[in-house]
């Protein structure tokens, strides 16, 4: 590694002192310099290859290596001044007069970006052109971002798996309900755009089933500052309030972005699931009341120390209290009569205390105004919490009657570190621009569980000896990568990139007193083709390969009891699975025709066995399922009428899934299939009063060896808007039908299973922001080294 370094930084320093200079001054017409312009050289095959800012003596210097360009000097968007110039020796093009931004008093400018734009590598969704995500979250825009589907506490691409989500490149450290209030958390009015990456390149880890969703953020424009304060009520069967702030300031060579969310509330629960033993029916209902209070903060800094070298850091911290109360009620009712032979009432009480504190150090070193440059990034990232479940209650047997008692606790004490090292080299050519580097990375996960079950006894219980188990998991993994995107000419442009990972685990449990060691190296190719063949027409065709790691709770085998007749456990043995995807799309001006296979090998799904002979249900993770995935979706941008915009999407896939479990069918396959709609009015001419509905709906389909049934969800909105736009009132009622209810079955070892769960989705919330400063503002994105490790903490 430390050979191929050293070449390669031989290789810039060579290309960087065959370069020539090309000198020059912009002005305004009275001789008033301008500070900050951006100076870009455009090559013939229409890339910005070079680009540097003025300085405050409104001076440039730009290194360019022979040929033909065209120099533009911008400001903001505004284009100021356009020449093509032919470099052979040293340049200097002395003194340009041109007019500056603040002149242009008689240009007003009405085109804006399209709501939906296609790269060659990803989708992007402008955020900031949608009425409907206006005033919301970042868990509701992705609602209605195109190609995503949230159900439940579940993001994925539609018909594919899961994904990864990202905020400004930085992996959140989330799953579950703990993403779900982080999202919330994000207001929509910070959101610049959403990147949907289905097939991601090279530069990016190689985990997640399907690929990455994007969140990029706005930042204040150079020599300007804005924030953001808020707030909302939210009602469910329970309330819930949250605040906000947030802050971007950017001068001279300090750059400063910072934001704080709280939240408190409630939310409620609802589970039912049947077990269909050959002599019994087992019914569990389970209403759970959860209760919260959530703090985020985040912290970004920048300092700009020359011309060549930007440092900057970034500290995120995320503290949570959920303490959830539930009363199962379990009847188990004879198969041949129906009648409930046996109750059992209990109540149990959840104390969670999830902490998170990640840091970011990262360096940026310019080596020319080609585009060439080195990225270092140094992370720490650590996740601890302690989760305690204590749960009791009391049997009866209807005949002959007998009532007996049971008790339960477990306690989880979690503690997860990552520390990581990232280096990536942007490196333009003549013949492509290639990017390169690799990360190394070391985690450490060590989990101590306490628990006791008294199964059913004849008195009360009163002492609760608890059995201590631990598991200790360690993993070390070194990558590089290599990839380069080639315009061929002005309607071809390729890409092609391989990643190298090696990975090497040890796992230690104290029940097993076992030792587990995987060690395995594997290749992770990307490729991507786009053709253009005029303004409204695209074609992409795009490959990737991926791997899957299994969350950190995932290979804990310790068991956990969720009640005297269930369990879960981990599993130390999981192996990582792959998935191949591929893609093939062609956009014409607004409609996205989009043709796409995946094959997931040797997945790992969570199942429930039940055992007829005692009746009890033990819940474990297995690598058990293959899936082979053909589909097609089209998406649709209707704007035709001033006043409405309307986004529409359909899905529909088949998937074919093979089990090497002798417990559950060997095959299953079927069609899947999603459609959605939502729809922006602006209903007043001075565009103040703007209204949104938007609906979804997911016919049955199959997920491994899971049956789905249908499920839906209604959303209204309505903004008004205030103070020159500034302040915005916002009224949502969300899932109005009370339609987002999941219902599934399947059959394991002989034994039909159901169930119906549903997540409090019907709500209506009443939101006021206000934004104030400089409104000049644009995305930034910043990659940090540790993205999969902390996704993978499962919290």
């Amino acid at each position: 590694m430390k050979n191929v370094i050293s070449f390669f930084l031989l290789f810039i320093n060579i290309s960087v002192f065959a370069q020539i200079k090309i000198t020059g001054t912009v002005n305004k017409k009275d001789n008033t310099p301008i500070a900050l312009a951006e100076v870009i050289l455009v090559s013939k095959d229409s890339i910005a290859v070079k680009s540097e800012l003025t300085e405050n003596d409104g001076s440039f210097t730009i290194l360019a290596e022979q040929g033909l360009y065209k120099l533009e000097i911008k400001e903001g968007k505004t284009i100021l001044f356009t020449k093509v110039i032919e470099v052979n020796t040293n340049l200097d093009l002395g003194k340009i007069i041109v007019a500056s931004v603040n002149e242009l008093e008689n240009v007003t400018i009405v085109a804006k970006k399209k709501l939906i734009e296609r790269k060659v590598d990803r989708l992007i969704f402008n955020v900031e052109n949608s009425i409907s995500a206006a005033g919301g979250d970042a868990f509701e825009t992705l609602k209605i971002t195109p190609g995503v589907r949230v159900q439940e506490d579940n993001v994925a691409i539609i018909g594919k798996s899961n994904l990864i989500v990202m905020v400004d490149d930085k992996v959140l450290t989330l799953s579950g309900e703990d993403l779900t209030n982080f999202l919330k958390s994000i207001p929509s009015d910070n959101i610049k755009n959403i990147e949907v990456i289905t097939n991601p390149p090279s530069k990016y880890e190689a985990a997640g089933n399907s690929g990455l969703v994007n969140i990029v953020l706005k930042k204040a424009k150079k020599n300007s500052w804005n924030g953001l304060i808020g707030a909302s009520y939210l009602q469910r069967v329970y309330s819930e309030g949250a605040t906000m702030g947030s802050f971007n300031y950017n001068k001279d060579k300090l750059s400063v972005s910072a934001s704080i969310n709280y939240k408190n509330g409630g939310q409620y629960i609802q589970r039912d699931e049947y077990v269909y033993f050959p002599d019994e029916i087992l019914h569990t209902n389970s209403p759970i009341k959860v209760k919260y209070a959530a703090l985020n903060a985040k912290l970004d800094i920048e300092y700009q120390l020359s011309s060549n070298w930007k440092i900057g850091g970034q500290y995120m911290t995320n503290n949570n209290k959920p303490v959830g109360t539930d009363s199962p009620s379990t009847i188990i009712y004879n198969n041949v009569t129906s009648e409930a032979v046996q109750s059992l009432n209990s109540d149990g009480r959840t104390v969670r205390y999830p902490g998170i504190r990640s840091f970011n150090f990262y360096n940026e070193f310019k080596l020319d105004s080609l585009g060439k440059k080195i990225s270092l990034n140094f992370d720490y990232f650590n996740y601890d919490n302690e989760d305690t479940r204590r749960f009791g209650g009391i049997s009866v047997i209807e005949n002959p009657y007998k009532k007996q008692y049971f008790s339960g606790i477990n306690v989880n004490n979690l503690d997860i570190t990552n520390l990581s090292a990232k280096l990536d080299v942007d490196f333009p050519t003549k013949f492509a621009v290639l990017n390169f580097g690799g990360k190394i990375s070391n985690s450490k996960a060590n989990n101590d569980i306490l628990n006791f079950n008294s199964g059913l006894v004849n008195n009360p219980v009163t002492q609760m000896p608890l059995t201590q188990n631990n598991f200790d998991y360690t993993e070390n993994v070194q990558a590089v990568y290599i990839s380069g995107v080639k315009k061929i000419n002005d309607k071809w442009e390729s890409q092609l990139g391989v990643r190298v990972e090696a990975t090497q685990t040890e796992s230690f449990t104290l029940s097993l007193n076992q030792l587990v060691k995987k060690d395995y190296i594997k290749i992770f190719p990307t490729a991507y083709l786009s053709y253009t063949p005029n303004d409204d027409s695209k074609f992409n065709l795009s490959y990737s390969r991926r791997i899957d790691r299994p969350q950190y709770s995932d290979l804990n085998p310790n068991i956990w009891y969720t009640n005297i007749f269930q369990t879960m456990q981990g599993n130390p043995f999981l192996q990582p699975a792959f998935i191949d995807n591929a893609e093939f799309t062609y956009t014409y001006k607004n409609l996205e025709n989009k043709f796409y296979f995946s094959y997931e090998d040797n997945m790992y799904y969570p199942i429930s066995i039940p055992d007829s002979d005692g009746n009890i249900i033990r819940s474990t993770i297995l690598n058990y399922i293959s899936t082979s995935r053909y589909g097609i979706s089209e998406n649709y941008v209707f704007d035709k009428i001033k006043f409405w915009t309307s986004s529409n999407s359909v899905d529909v896939n088949y998937s074919i899934s093979k089990s090497s479990l002798d417990l559950t069918r060997p095959e299953q396959k079927g069609f899947n299939s999603r459609i959605s709609t939502s729809n922006d009015f602006t209903l007043n001419s001075s565009k103040t009063i703007l209204f949104n509905v938007s609906y979804w709906y997911s016919f049955p389909g199959i997920d491994g060896v899971y049956n789905n049934k249908a499920t839906n969800s209604l959303s209204l909105a309505i903004q008004y808007l205030l103070l020159n736009k500034d302040l915005k009132i916002s009224l949502r009622g969300n899932d109005i039908f009370k339609g987002e209810v999941q219902r599934g079955n399947l059959t394991v070892n002989s034994i039909y299973q159901e169930n119906r769960y549903y997540f409090d989705r019907q709500s209506f919330q009443l939101s006021l922001s206000y934004k104030f400063g400089n409104k000049k503002i644009r995305g930034i994105q910043r990659e940090t080294g540790n993205g999969d490790e902390k996704g993978r903490t499962g919290n």
